[in-house]
């Protein structure tokens, strides 16, 4: 279920000439993406884009916004990578012991 975007010049246009269109396409490509992630994770999704609404609101400049969004993407991955070292320090680190066999030369 994919919908046709326009065009980058479209949305450029748009933008300058009637930005509450372009945030209405915005919300419903959103809600479109929501709508076809599992149900298992579509909650977890809406409260994601509760939390990404709610710092765009708090800014008054679409530059400032950009900056906490990516604050806020920065901080995921950070947290992903320190939950992977995390199990990475729990696994053993010492190898298999085995014993070596000698060869003996056949007489």
């Amino acid at each position: 279920m994919q919908s046709e975007w326009p065009a980058v010049d479209e949305l450029i246009a748009l933008a300058k000439e009637s930005p509450a269109q372009l945030e209405a396409f915005r919300r419903s490509e959103v809600e479109r993406l929501i709508a076809s992630a599992p149900e298992s994770i579509q909650r977890r999704l809406r409260g994601l884009q509760f939390q990404i609404d709610c710092k765009r609101r708090l800014h008054s400049s679409p530059m400032g916004a950009c900056i906490e969004l990516s604050q806020m993407m920065f901080d995921s991955v950070s947290q992903l990578n320190n939950a992977l070292q995390g199990i990475s320090a729990q696994r053993p680190q010492t190898r298999p012991v085995a014993s070596v066999l000698p060869f003996t030369k056949a007489v």
